[in-house]
């Protein structure tokens, strides 16, 4: 068999780009391929779509005819839809089903999520641990990813950490609690919450990630991926709120952290699986596959300068 999948560089379109993911994406792709991408616009235009360099094309999911007569021509399609729970994104998705199969494209990247892992008790997580969604949010990724597979000959679906980045809402409220909150409050949330792990991956890392894969032409076959920062073992409560304290020129008193049976107490009195308190991810077979990976920290130290910036410092 030959190894190429493409003997040009893969002609991509991208479904639901519009937020902040694919805005990284498309800022990524103008560096890296020789053509544009195409936009699939379904709900809403954002102003940075205009100066992307982006193809734009407005499609109605329910027309199947426009759908598979804008599909076909491209070789790999990126899906970054996101599911709310409802079902909508499922039943969309199966009803395009035969439309992706008539479509002629060879690769599908999905971008679904680490959550479906929400119920998973084994402190590590890779490719072969079988999922154990408990939301209907999570449980709405496992039937998309279903639905991917069966629809093209190469379904690479990314289960991605949470994204933190320009943008985007992870951190936020961290950042402006940081912004506000009395000294004694930030420190006693450090003292409860500073060795949960945050299984965070910048939003650069996301989309280098879905460019280098979209471009690809060998053949890399169905599989699954982890997508996270977590190997970096700064990747935790206390380090977050560390970096979200210097951008806001706050200083932080060095506690105890409470034993992790009270963080297991709190966060089940949430409703929060306490086993996320020590999972780890594992970059392993990210890793093997050469796959992007950005300095966490650095990332992390610019985001929060951001925050900062936007929100104004700290009001004391």
């Amino acid at each position: 068999m030959n190894d190429e999948l493409f003997e040009h560089e893969p002609r991509v379109v991208v479904l639901g780009g519009t937020g902040f993911v694919g805005e990284a994406f498309a800022g990524f792709w103008v560096n890296s391929a020789t053509r544009p991408s195409r936009y699939l616009l379904h709900r809403s235009r954002p102003e940075w779509l205009g100066s992307s360099g982006m193809e734009l094309t407005d499609i109605d999911l329910n027309d199947t005819a426009q759908a598979l007569n804008t599909l076909r021509g491209h070789d790999v399609l990126v899906s970054l839809l996101r599911p709310d729970g409802t079902g909508w994104y499922r039943d969309a998705m199966e009803r395009l089903k035969p439309i992706f199969r008539q479509s002629g494209i060879p690769r599908c990247i999905y971008a679904s999520s680490i959550d479906v892992y929400a119920g998973v008790k084994h402190p590590v997580v890779d490719e072969d641990t079988p999922p154990q969604p408990i939301s209907p949010y999570e449980t709405e990724h496992i039937a998309v990813e279903s639905v991917m597979r069966d629809s093209f000959p190469e379904a690479i679906v990314l289960r991605l950490g949470a994204v933190f980045g320009r943008g985007g809402r992870n951190l936020v409220s961290l950042a402006q609690e940081m912004s506000r909150a009395q000294q004694w409050k930030v420190a006693l949330r450090r003292s409860l919450y500073g060795a949960r792990r945050m299984h965070l991956v910048s939003v650069e890392t996301v989309a280098r990630t879905l460019v280098q894969l979209s471009l690809e032409r060998t053949r890399l076959g169905s599989q699954v991926v982890l997508v996270t920062d977590d190997h970096d073992p700064n990747n935790n409560f206390a380090f977050v709120q560390d970096r979200l304290a210097a951008a806001f020129g706050r200083s932080l008193p060095v506690g105890l952290t409470a034993p992790r049976s009270v963080l297991r107490l709190l966060l089940g009195l949430r409703g929060i699986p306490h086993g996320s308190i020590d999972r780890r991810f594992s970059n392993t077979k990210a890793s093997d596959l050469g796959l992007p990976s950005e300095a966490f920290a650095e990332r992390l130290e610019a985001y929060a300068e951001h925050l900062a910036d936007e929100l104004g410092g700290y009001a004391a």
